[in-house]
């Protein structure tokens, strides 16, 4: 996927240099872009001319979201023909590249020019994104930070070995394990692997499967997978890639996920859950192998819903939703937008016809912020990609073009129409 945070980098430098405020460096770094090409140039030129700048941001401030993108395609020397409705395809990143440019450009001079106490928010420390942090809690409850643990190994569990390796990630060395419990141990150990707001983490589990963690997620799993099952426990979201293991006669062992109101069952397969307490339903999304979902009994106050599945089977491609409530209900979407699914996991935001209160909700957790709206809220839908290793401010500056603003105090964030 492609990565904005240059051309983002780009607007950031002009805006300096607006403001008087570049350093020797990146006067150094700045020079070097416009040397580059006879575009970059004439774009710098454009941006940084008085004149330019006015009538620019009264265009986007005028005109509508389809005379704005056609304007920038022809800016940008492409057709008529080949208008953008979304920001998915090559044609549409290209426009999208120096649109962001055009708009950091613009959205500074705003900021210097026409300053108002409602765009300020550039002008305060910025919030840096989330990273990889993650807390490893053992069986006799005693924790481990993982972020600060150095690398190697850093405990031991049921003869298992615990290692924190290089490109930050956990995996457990079973070959000192035996099939026996230790000491005429009976139970299970389990170790619960949780990331905070702003976290990140990855894990392979004991029987060698892949998972990662999401912000402000845990993963339960015993330390040693033995029977006929293999079950976990999550809370939040992940992205899991299972190992097919058999048993002695050959039989596959199956890898159950249990999550608030369902059990995910596979063999070996690539799957995603979003399962936050606060998002409307849980999200089931399976990009290969199979999968069932099966939906969970309700408590007693509880009654399950006429004509709901209690159990769906999923091929690729398809995704389950668990709505929550008082009356849950299992639905199948036979086309999902695998992208969306595992943007997290690939270091993006992506968002397809999302309400800007679900967004708040991803940034939220990414960014570690608390979020509070006031006044009515514009009914709109965004599409696009950004990346999530931006500052905070860059994610602002996009969406401040769709009417949205925001106050940051500290790390409260306020939304406003």
């Amino acid at each position: 996927m492609e990565d904005y945070s240059g051309y983002f980098r780009q607007g950031d430098l002009i805006a300096k240099h607006l403001k008087g405020e570049l350093t020797s460096q990146e006067k150094a770094e700045l020079d070097d872009w416009v040397a580059q090409s006879d575009h970059n140039r004439a774009l710098f030129e454009k941006l940084t001319e008085k004149g330019n700048l006015n009538n620019e941001f009264d265009q986007f401030a005028t005109s509508g979201k389809e005379e704005a993108w056609e304007r920038v395609a022809n800016e940008t020397g492409f057709t008529k023909s080949r208008r953008i409705t979304y920001i998915g395809s090559r044609f549409a990143r290209l426009v999208v590249a120096a649109l962001v440019i055009i708009i950091s450009g613009v959205f500074v001079y705003q900021l210097t020019f026409r300053s108002k106490p409602a765009r300020q928010v550039a002008q305060q420390t910025d919030i840096l994104p989330g990273g990889s942090k993650a807390i490893l809690t053992l069986d006799d409850a005693s924790q481990i930070v993982l972020d600060d643990a150095t690398n190697g190994e850093i405990a031991r569990q049921d003869d298992m070995v615990i290692t924190k390796t290089a490109d930050g990630q956990i995996m457990y060395d079973g070959s000192k394990s035996a099939e026996t419990p230790p000491d005429g141990k009976s139970d299970l150990s389990y170790n619960t692997i949780t990331t905070p707001r702003g976290g990140k983490f990855r894990v392979i589990l004991p029987d060698g499967s892949k998972v990662w963690l999401n912000a402000a997620s845990s993963l339960k799993y015993p330390t040693t997978f033995r029977g006929r099952e293999r079950t976990v426990a999550l809370n939040g979201e992940a992205y899991f890639e299972i190992t097919h293991v058999t048993s002695g006669s050959s039989e596959a062992i199956p890898f159950r996920v249990r999550s608030a109101g369902q059990v995910v069952e596979v063999i070996g397969t690539h799957f995603n859950i979003n399962s936050y307490s606060d998002e409307s339903s849980i999200k089931t999304t399976l990009l290969e192998g199979k999968v069932k979902v099966i939906k969970t009994q309700p408590s007693v106050s509880k009654t399950v819903s006429e004509g709901s599945a209690s159990a769906i089977i999923l091929k690729p491609g398809e995704q389950s939703q668990l709505a929550s409530g008082n009356r849950p209900r299992l639905n199948r979407i036979d086309h999902a937008d695998l992208e969306e699914a595992v943007a997290w996991k690939n270091g993006q935001f992506q968002f397809k016809d999302t309400d800007l209160p679900t967004i708040m909700r991803q940034i939220a957790r990414w960014y570690d912020v608390e979020v509070a709206f006031q006044g009515k809220l514009p009914d709109k839908k965004f599409r696009g990609k950004i990346s999530r290793d931006v500052p905070l401010s860059q994610i602002f500056q996009i969406l401040q073009l769709s009417g949205v603003n925001f106050k940051l105090d500290g790390r409260k964030i306020t939304v406003k129409s």
